[in-house]
């Protein structure tokens, strides 16, 4: 069954098949508010009130926009209210350690993340938002521009922007990502 067909169901009074839009939706959602909110407790919370509030709200979406845009618009909108809430902004995470029985693997990838984690700060809010958006959610830049309520042409010129950016950076600091 696809997506359109479940929430068609869910709005419909099928609410046991809510569980199969969020187990397709909840790690890449979780992997967004994490990087955002850069607290897994908090990460954990507002994920579950997204998803409370995307079931009760099912009734709100028209089947005209895309059901994915539409979802992240409220997990985004959830996380800059906790932001502002407690009035922080996006920081620094440190990547957490996998389970590997390759130590020096274990070292490349903290510290291949670090780098990445170190040149991302460099962005603004928006074209944060943006990589984040495409390259770690996939979605398209019709959904991209709905989520963050932008322009497909400012997602475009952000995403752009962002990328040259970050190579410029990159290249300047050397390291993992001058091949961007």
């Amino acid at each position: 069954m696809n997506m359109d067909e479940l929430v068609t169901r869910v709005k419909n009074g099928e609410s046991h098949y809510f569980t199969s839009i969020v187990k397709h939706y909840e790690q890449k959602v979780f992997t967004t508010v994490i990087r955002i909110v850069k607290n897994h407790a908090t990460a954990e919370d507002i994920v579950q009130d997204s998803f409370i509030k995307v079931f009760y709200s099912l009734h709100k979406y028209k089947n005209t926009g895309s059901f994915n845009a539409w979802l992240y618009r409220i997990v985004v909108n959830n996380c800059f209210d906790y932001l502002r809430k407690h009035n922080l902004q996006m920081i620094h995470i440190d990547s957490e350690v996998i389970n590997s029985h390759y130590p020096e693997k274990i070292l490349l990838l903290h510290e291949r993340n670090e780098q990445l984690e170190q040149l991302l700060q460099q962005l603004d809010e928006v074209e944060y938002m943006v990589i984040l958006l495409k390259y770690v959610n996939e979605l398209s830049y019709d959904e991209i521009s709905e989520v963050l309520q932008i322009s497909l042409n400012d997602v475009r010129n952000k995403l752009h922007r962002s990328k040259r950016k970050l190579r410029s950076i990159s290249m300047k600091k050397g390291g993992y990502f001058y091949e961007m």
